[in-house]
């Protein structure tokens, strides 16, 4: 019966996505962003069970900013010094009131301490 129930989620007509492929190109705020497959962690990509999966920017180690000068971000990364919102040990932007969700995963930080000064 399970057998039954997996066997028909799985397309196999359907190729698997290949490392550093174009999974789509997401445009935020002005900002054009391409998200790729690939894996985060090297034992991702040699576990045979892990497919690549969208790999989304790390926009602390690489900052970008929309055309109006808001830090774009994702939802995932982890909460900056400004985060305000309901204190838990792990907060990530997307639990931050400071956070405008856009396409994707991705948004933009409101917060006028994050904006980039002209």
């Amino acid at each position: 019966m399970l057998s039954k129930v997996f066997s028909q989620n799985i397309d196999s007509s359907k190729p698997l996505p290949q490392e550093g492929e174009l999974y789509k190109t997401v445009n935020v705020e002005g900002v054009m962003i391409e998200l790729r497959y690939g894996y985060y962690e090297d034992c991702d990509r040699e576990n045979p069970l892990v497919e690549p999966m969208p790999i989304y920017p790390d926009f602390i180690k690489e900052p970008q900013y929309a055309e109006n000068g808001a830090p774009i971000i994702t939802m995932m990364q982890d909460a900056c010094e400004q985060y305000t919102g309901k204190k838990k040990p792990d907060v990530d932007c997307g639990m931050c009131k400071h956070f405008q969700r856009k396409e994707e995963l991705f948004g933009i930080c409101t917060c006028p301490e994050n904006q980039k000064l002209s």
